[in-house]
Order: structure tokens, then sequence, then C-alpha cells
């Protein structure tokens, strides 16, 4: 098995499978590095979310990548 710098040097929580109907205004669909984003500033902000992956949070393509997220692409360049 391929190993990974994300899954290697933490200990990846496990939730509980949602048990019954469920309101909130927020609704996540994916717990990869967007879908974490997401929850974590939509929880600093206080708004009322769910988080809801069909695996395990960051096990997909996250567990794999480097990629990241940044203001910084739209930023102009100059000397």
């Amino acid at each position: 098995m391929k190993k990974s710098a994300w899954t290697d040097s933490v200990e990846i929580p496990q939730f509980k499978s949602l048990d019954g109907d469920k309101k909130t205004d927020v609704l996540i669909i994916g717990g990869g590095l967007c879908g974490l984003l997401c929850a974590y500033y939509l929880q600093q902000a206080g708004v009322d979310y769910i988080l809801v992956e069909g695996d395990r949070i960051a096990k997909g393509i996250t567990k794999n990548t480097t990629a990241k997220i940044t203001f910084l692409h739209g930023l102009i360049y100059e000397n």
C-alpha cells in the first residue's frame, strides 16, 4: 500500500454513521480537503452545518495529493 504524508503522521478520526433525520443550514458532501476547509470556516463563522462522507474523512484523493487551496493564484506578480 502506498504511504501518505497526510495519513502516516496523524490519527484520522472515525465518526458514527448518521442516524435518523437531521436538519442543518449547510450540507457539505465530501470529507476531502475542500469539504474539511468549508467545515472549518463555517464552524468559525458559527454556521450550522453537517459534513457527510461516503467512506472515511481524508481517505480518498486528499490522502495522496499535494493540492492546496490558496488565494495567491489570483495575484499579479510584479518586480
